[in-house]
């Protein structure tokens, strides 16, 4: 069994290998999400018709297309999503599939932050099985991913949303304290007058 591993970004070293190829495309067209106009390509592009997506929380997700919507509304708060790519392994199991380790660090913006508002990072882990289109007009580059599996901790960005709105929360009582602050200045004044 040999194995080939990529580190670093996507190079033409990367691109000669088939799967990791697939890979590359697969993760721009999730990178580019939120921006897709009018919209994404078709779940067969990536995904075989009986594919299957185990996400972090231990949740299966069946079939291509019902898969293609879950990505869809899970990316949906974010304007910008990255993946910067640390290491890819792609190594063969008994079948001829190619089984692809891949470790990144997804860079997220929530749309509220705008296009120059502050990323949040975090490390994640993906397992593809990719294999053989079943027929034509599936897959890209002869590749269909038949599982996936990711795994990172999608608590980073639930603690950074939570402190965001406890520091909106401290700026508007803030900006209230201020104004009433100010209305009592005022009532003084009047009552002066």
């Amino acid at each position: 069994m040999t194995a080939f591993t990529h580190h670093g970004p996507w190079s033409a070293r990367s691109r000669s290998n088939p799967a990791l190829h697939f890979i590359e495309q697969y993760l721009s067209t999730i990178d580019s999400f939120p921006r897709a106009s009018p919209s994404p390509p078709p779940s067969s592009t990536f995904f075989s018709p009986f594919a299957t997506y185990h996400d972090t929380k231990g949740s299966v997700h069946l079939t291509g297309s019902q898969i293609w919507i879950y990505l869809t509304t899970q990316l949906t708060p974010f304007s910008s999503i990255r993946h910067e790519i640390v290491e890819f392994r792609v190594i063969q199991d008994e079948d001829g599939r190619d089984i692809v380790y891949g470790e990144t660090i997804g860079h997220f913006r929530l749309r509220s932050e705008g296009e120059e508002g502050e990323e949040v990072s975090c490390p994640r882990f993906f397992v593809w099985t990719l294999g053989m289109p079943g027929k034509e007009g599936e897959g890209l580059g002869g590749k269909v991913v038949y599982d996936c599996r990711i795994f990172w901790d999608t608590g980073i960005l639930g603690r950074y949303v939570t402190e965001r709105k406890k520091e909106e929360k401290r700026r508007e009582e803030k900006r209230r304290e201020e104004k009433e602050a100010g209305r009592k200045v005022e009532v003084k004044r009047v009552k002066r007058a």
